[in-house]
């Protein structure tokens, strides 16, 4: 993807070529520039996957009602490649960068804030079914459990482990077969929408407080405690510390269960971040990892795993 492809959507949609670019390194499978027009900042993101333009944009429109500080979509295009949607820029960013910078009160404010939005996004009709949905017309991502969209992402894991060859399959067996012990817990769970990729990324944070949630690709519906798990794996790989999702989890009042529930997501995604070192998403390198890193994620694994065995 070049500065000529977005030189050339601002002048369809402006009628101006940009007096600046700037690359955004952010999200795994599009492409996303921050351009300046004139005295304003706006957002282009591009894809060669027409379902993440139009999941984005349908679901930007669907929530813009709610009270949820998301960006405003000023342009889309999703009739030829490449496609791409223009939105309002919101300054800040994400929340995993400026971790470590935050005060503890900065932390509890953003994460009472965000499970403000967590309960605002619930107020979208419930699904006809469970998964990370484009639309609410979405049928191939839909599954008819929860605990189908766990074991797909255990199975998703798996495939990544084995084609990358960096850790082993058996960290994914491992996991599969803990999900049994869960099946009465899964059961109970409704199709309701939750922001499941506003973690460490897509949480943007302006001067210590949240600024806006970006990165509507999808809206998946099921456990939101899943969002949590993912927030928590992101601060262990970054070998922060857990103040944040500590927040989270008093905001959110989980019970016995859904603790021990979170536990087993954190495993969970333990074997989704082991299974995308050495690919190259939107990259134009593989995602690399050290040994160090590669221990650091051994480490998580076997001090969760142990907890719930």
């Amino acid at each position: 993807m070049t500065e000529e492809i977005v030189n050339k959507i601002c002048n369809e949609v402006f009628h101006s070529q940009p007096t600046e670019i700037i690359r955004n390194n952010v999200g795994l499978a599009g492409y996303v520039y921050t351009v300046q027009i004139n005295d304003e900042k706006y957002v282009v993101k591009i894809s060669d996957d027409k379902n993440l333009i139009s999941g984005s944009t349908y679901w930007l429109n669907k929530v813009k009602d709610l009270d949820i500080p998301i960006p405003k979509v000023i342009s889309e295009n999703t009739s030829a490649a490449p496609y791409y949607f223009v939105m309002t820029f919101i300054p800040g960013k994400d929340l995993g960068p400026v971790y470590k910078s935050l005060s503890k009160d900065e932390k509890k404010a953003i994460a009472k804030k965000l499970i403000s939005y967590q309960k605002e996004i619930k107020k979208l009709p419930m699904a006809k079914g469970f998964g990370s949905l484009n639309s609410y017309e979405d049928k191939e991502n839909l599954f008819t459990s929860w605990e189908e969209v766990v074991l797909n992402d255990i199975k998703r894991a798996e495939d990544g482990i084995k084609k990358n060859k960096i850790f082993s399959t058996e960290y994914a067996s491992k996991v599969r077969e803990l999900i049994p012990g869960f099946t009465d817990y899964f059961s109970t769970i409704r199709p309701e929408a939750f922001l499941d990729d506003a973690t460490t990324k897509n949480v943007l944070i302006h001067e210590g407080k949240l600024s806006g949630i970006i990165d509507l690709d999808w809206i998946t519906f099921g456990d939101q405690v899943y969002f949590l798990g993912l927030t928590a794996m992101a601060l262990l790989s970054m070998q922060a510390d857990l103040d944040y999702a500590e927040y989270l989890k008093e905001e959110m009042n989980l019970n016995s269960t859904q603790k021990k529930v979170l536990n087993l997501y954190i495993l969970i995604f333990c074997i989704i971040f082991m299974s995308e070192r050495g690919a190259r998403f939107n990259q134009d390198e593989p995602v690399p990892v050290s040994e160090q890193e590669k221990n650091l994620l051994i480490k998580i694994f076997e001090k969760y795993y142990e907890e719930l065995k």
